[in-house]
């Protein structure tokens, strides 16, 4: 199994970096096709949006997913809707080059970004100067909003398919081109891309304080949002953190099992429900004879082993409503909530039947004593001794099981 899925992965690895090498050459296609264009475009028009671009790389935001958006896509779609579909590949090549180191993002899907930004943007760009006859005009018409929406549906519809297969074949998830995933990546782009575009091209021609409030308005959300995301990835990391600590401060790390802590607070609150309710409680404790020959004649791993056998059988075997424990060594218990005496033998004797099947003790064996409760004690104390006692008369009388008296 585990080779199989590494032959998967690296299948995986193959195609997505075969993927991003043909996004390459598509990128440098592009940016040859746009050489020319470039020449005959208003430069100071061309360089304000380039570096607004780069500025809005460094602000990026990371879904869960794991797609980067960073707040460059406006201000390239600003140049493209002003000056024409060259305007975007420079700006994404540019772009692109400062991804890895300022976001972590790997080589590979910054090629990706390269190629598929450029075709997305030029193919946006280039319909629309074919609708609209030109560049947006600073009092576009509502024909040519909805031109300019249409090309931003094109714009977001191949972004979002280039950059959830990318995923796919980076990860091996089917989830990221699954329709619920992609429909917000879509939404996403088209909702924030198209209305901050056109506000950006049109107030450039007809305002400079309106643009540069335009700008920083654009800037701060994507901060705003960065820094959310920042703190949400760092709070869930707490929360996983804790929860593993927790589960470690429960359970038994080689077994599994909880642990003597837990097994000492759920005994006494089970013996406190008995006191209000009446329930009775009973308690299986259980070790293995001759566990230390293990150790000593075939090693520590395979006494591991045993005890991980030993965890697996008693969780296959108890009811949902029971607990089971490693209480340390080679020493094992079972709370049985709302089990009377003659329930918890029945219990041990299928455990010992369980556990004596095949050759999972290698070697050892396996003893249990049994108390109840009120029979044989109403606190934690007293059928923790009472049950203890019982397990040394069953080792003392050379018998599996045996019931506190």
């Amino acid at each position: 199994m585990e080779r199989a899925t590494d032959t998967s992965h690296a299948r995986s690895s193959f195609s997505y970096r075969l993927y991003a090498t043909l996004w390459l050459i598509v990128g440098v296609l592009l940016l040859v096709a746009s050489v020319p264009g470039l020449g005959r475009v208003d430069r100071t028009t061309y360089l304000v949006f380039a570096l607004l671009a780069v500025a809005g790389t460094a602000v990026a935001i990371r879904f869960p997913s794991g797609v980067v958006v960073s707040m460059q896509a406006p201000f390239t779609f600003a140049a493209v809707w002003l000056l024409g579909w060259q305007a975007a590949p420079l700006v994404n090549f540019i772009s692109s080059a400062i991804l890895p180191p300022l976001h972590g993002v790997s080589p590979w899907r910054a090629v990706v970004f390269v190629g598929n930004a450029s075709l997305a943007m030029s193919a946006a760009g280039y319909a629309f100067w074919r609708l609209a006859g030109g560049p947006l005009r600073p009092d576009a018409s509502l024909q040519e909003a909805l031109f300019l929406l249409a090309c931003s549906s094109l714009f977001s519809l191949i972004n979002t398919a280039a950059v959830s297969v990318g995923r796919y074949l980076e990860t091996g998830d089917r989830a990221h081109v699954a329709l619920r995933r992609l429909a917000p990546l879509v939404g996403f782009t088209l909702l924030a891309y198209t209305p901050v575009s056109y506000l950006l091209a049109h107030t450039y021609q007809i305002s400079t304080p309106a643009f540069l409030l335009t700008v920083a308005v654009w800037l701060l959300v994507g901060v705003t949002l960065q820094g959310y995301r920042a703190s949400r990835e760092v709070y869930e990391q707490l929360e996983r953190a804790t929860r593993e600590l927790e589960r470690m401060s429960t359970t038994d790390p080689l077994t599994d099992l909880l642990n003597r802590r837990v097994f000492l607070d759920l005994l006494a609150r089970e013996l406190a429900r008995h006191r209000r309710y009446g329930d009775p409680v009973s308690l299986v404790l259980l070790d293995l004879r001759g566990f230390k020959r293990v150790n000593d004649t075939l090693g520590h791993q395979a006494g591991d082993a045993v005890l991980q056998w030993v965890a697996h059988a008693l969780r296959r075997r108890i009811r949902r409503t029971d607990a089971a424990f490693r209480l340390g060594g080679d020493e094992f218990a079972v709370l049985c909530p709302g089990t009377g005496l003659s329930g918890a033998l029945a219990l041990a004797d299928s455990l010992c039947r369980a556990l004596r099947a095949g050759d999972g003790l290698r070697g050892a064996d396996v003893t249990v004593g049994v108390a109840s409760c009120p029979e044989h004690g109403s606190t934690v104390d007293e059928l923790v001794r009472a049950a203890d006692r019982a397990l040394y008369r069953a080792r003392e009388e050379g018998v599996l099981v045996r019931a506190a008296e």
